[in-house]
């Protein structure tokens, strides 16, 4: 890491204050100019040699740092395929992105790491917006299609949505009738849908913006999705998102992680996955422990 450039401009600028207000001193007390001028250079010299002292300390501990952290974190990608390996073996597992500010290629590690575990990811569903105020003719095709009820209430309606559609992603089962809301770009579609039950979903939420917050406008549907057709869920987000999501999903389900982007919050969902162990695992005031008290027996 590069100490700031402004730092310079800072330490240069307060030289020449100084100086400054050395010759001022210096002409009002009476003494020669020149002699005051001199003592004024020195203690300003001394000053900058110590500053830069402190800088190349700062910077030499800084690459000390960085060093220890780029080996920690390849001890991490070293370790951790060995730790994982076939722990997940007959595992099927969706993934619902309930928000899509986060970029897809954050969620992509975390799926090859699933898979290298053993994991079959049957699907992942992004949301890309809220299903709400949707036209009539929308809503219509939509009752049609989904072979829902059209009550009269929004959330009603809007629960009766998003249950199917996690009916069908949990089922394996009718996938063409998600067609439609991909069509009309609420949704992105990835993986076949079809095969066997799903055993465990994953909702990967958090959002980079207060604009695509969307957790009370999605999230809040599928949990109770999830509830009515009694299904596990662990809810995880990437630690560098803005709008965490953590507060939430912890009155939602018994297990979260925070900061899903990194090799410890991967590997603690692969134990959670694997054990069943519960609890709130991460970086943030919201977690109660980093990570688990593993204990791998397979």
């Amino acid at each position: 890491m590069i100490i700031d450039f402004r730092y310079h401009i800072i330490t240069i600028v307060a030289i020449f204050l100084a100086l400054s207000l050395g010759i001022l001193i210096g002409a009002n007390t009476g003494k020669p100019f020149h002699a005051e001028l001199q003592n004024q250079m020195v203690r300003i010299e001394k000053t900058y040699a110590t500053i830069r002292a402190n800088q190349k300390q700062l910077q030499d501990s800084l690459k000390a740092k960085e060093k220890e952290l780029s080996i920690a974190k390849k001890f991490q990608s070293m370790v951790l395929p060995n730790l994982i390996t076939n722990s997940l073996q007959e595992q099927k597992i969706a993934i619902l992105r309930t928000n899509n500010s986060v970029d897809f290629k954050h969620l992509k590690v975390l799926v090859d790491y699933l898979e290298q575990a053993g994991a079959e990811i049957t699907s992942i569903t992004t949301f890309n917006q809220p299903l709400k105020d949707l036209d009539d003719p929308l809503r219509l095709e939509l009752t049609e299609t989904l072979e829902i009820s059209a009550p009269n209430d929004e959330n009603d309606f809007l629960q009766e949505v998003f249950t199917k559609i996690f009916q069908i992603i949990t089922r394996g089962e009718e996938r063409e009738k998600l067609q439609l809301l991909r069509d009309k770009d609420l949704l992105q579609l990835w993986g076949n849908y079809k095969g066997e039950e799903v055993t465990k979903f994953i909702f990967f939420g958090g959002s980079m913006n207060a604009e695509n917050n969307h957790q009370k406008e999605i999230d809040a549907f599928l949990f109770e999705a999830a509830r009515y057709l009694k299904v596990a869920v662990i809810g995880v987000e990437p630690g560098f998102v803005s709008e965490s999501y953590m507060n939430f999903y912890q009155t939602k389900v018994a297990t979260t992680i925070d900061n899903i982007d990194t090799l410890p919050g991967i590997a603690t969902l692969v134990y959670a996955l694997f054990s069943g162990k519960t609890g709130h695992y991460g970086v943030k005031d919201t977690a109660r422990k980093l990570i688990p008290d593993f204990k791998i027996d397979y």
